[in-house]
């Protein structure tokens, strides 16, 4: 089984960031002095911007960065297992993919925060990825991703959990 794993503090995907938000085009003003680097996104922040978000993901993309940067501080843990974002590794529309990883991210964020759980918690992640593709394939009837039709069918079915579980081991 091909397993691979990061925190979350080392990477975040660059499709992502590209189509939330555009880098600034370079300027020759000097960088800018400790005092004058980006603020520190609070909790509430955090949470406000996913729930932005998470009521309209494709429209909220925007608001992604704002929780993602939230979860590089550290009050929050997740790990970036493969077979879990398996769409971020085949050939889907990048926003799609943009939209589907932003979810598990805040899916996984809102879980740790609200329960005061701290730790990965992929079933919340996955739930929020379910939420979102349904409002993608609102939108994109052609939008299909097998795996997760398959999990939409076993979160109504009751199996959920043990789904979740399944594929984040590599189990087809």
């Amino acid at each position: 089984m091909k397993r691979t794993a990061f925190i979350v503090r080392l990477l975040l995907p660059l499709s992502l960031l590209s189509i939330a938000a555009p880098l600034p085009a370079q300027s020759a003003a000097p960088a800018p002095s400790a005092a004058q680097a980006e603020p520190v996104i609070s909790e509430a922040e955090a949470l406000a911007a996913w729930q932005r978000f998470k009521a309209a993901p494709a429209a909220q993309l925007k608001e992604a960065p704002v929780f993602l940067k939230f979860m590089q501080g550290g009050a929050v843990h997740t790990v970036l297992n493969s077979n879990l974002l398996f769409w971020m590794y085949n050939d889907y529309p990048r926003e799609a993919q943009a939209v589907l990883y932003a979810a598990y991210m805040g899916g996984n964020m809102e879980s740790q925060l609200v329960t005061r759980k701290q730790g990965d918690d992929p079933q919340a992640g996955m739930s929020a990825v379910l939420d979102a593709y349904t409002q993608l394939k609102a939108s994109d009837e052609a939008l299909t991703i097998k795996r997760l039709d398959e999990l939409v069918l076993a979160r109504t079915e009751g199996r959920f959990a043990a789904a979740v579980d399944e594929l984040g081991q590599g189990k087809p």
